[in-house]
């Protein structure tokens, strides 16, 4: 699925709503409607996936795989690079072991502070079966260094395709409203009209607040987890004793 009306017919709705006409000259001289279609338009629906990720800009592959002995893997261009386009977030890595299915996991995602802090040389370790991530730019490195060829699952998040042809459409479902009111936003920050971009800012918080709302998750209910014991402190008032646990060294020596 996508948008309804073509890139021409929305920068034509932008130009009307801002009241200029399309062959109208900006400062540099080219004509306004060369202006919201190359920028002002593109500004307009990265502003909208920044905000949210909506499921029809959410992707998954599952045609990569890591090479036995390489640490990182370029997201989309480079040796071993894992075949994704436009990313913008990473939502879940599943390592599939094709060899022994019990061993196929989600991979852990860690900050890159945490992964070099842990693991300063991931080289020191005997190469097996990875079981985290971090990510660094447009890379990421797993650990352990594998040591097979796993396939990876992986769903992300995509930016939307830039705009350049008339006759395209947006990747986004069913908001074509709130296309072109944020491509009005952009023209008048653009043309510095801030009066007038105050007013559309706050329609397009609204229709964005709208449109995030109406995505819902109508398949999905919550599940109650049983309640642990098992990890609380034995002590009837732990918020007074900082060693309530047996396991801790200091515990009954208060």
């Amino acid at each position: 699925m996508s948008g309804t009306l073509t890139r021409d017919q929305l920068v034509t709705e932008i130009c009307d709503v801002v009241g200029k006409s399309t062959a109208g000259l900006s400062v540099s001289g080219t004509t306004l409607q060369t202006r919201v279609q190359t920028y002002y338009l593109n500004f307009a629906q990265r502003r909208i996936a920044k905000a949210y990720d909506f499921y029809e800009l959410n992707a998954k592959t599952t045609t990569a795989a890591t090479v036995s002995g390489v640490r990182t893997y370029p997201l989309e261009t480079g040796t071993n690079n894992l075949g994704l386009t436009s990313i913008k977030n990473i939502n879940s890595i599943v390592l599939i072991d094709t060899t022994n299915t019990e061993r196929s996991r989600k991979l852990e995602f860690w900050h890159s502070r945490r992964y070099d802090e842990k693991f300063p040389r991931p080289e020191n370790y005997s190469n097996n079966i990875p079981s985290l991530y971090t990510r660094q730019g447009n890379n990421i490195e797993v650990f352990r260094i594998p040591d097979a060829a796993y396939t990876l699952n992986i769903r992300y998040a995509k930016w939307p395709t830039v705009f350049s042809s008339g006759s395209q459409t947006s990747d986004f479902d069913n908001k074509d409203e709130l296309l072109i009111t944020a491509g009005v936003l952009e023209t008048y920050l653009a043309l510095e009209e801030y009066t007038d971009a105050g007013v559309w800012m706050a329609r397009f918080t609204g229709q964005l607040k709208d449109s995030i709302l109406e995505e819902g998750d109508p398949d999905w209910e919550p599940q109650s987890q049983f309640f642990r014991t098992d990890r609380m402190p034995p002590n009837a008032n732990p918020w007074l004793s900082p060693s309530g646990h047996p396991q801790d060294p200091m515990f009954g020596y208060e």
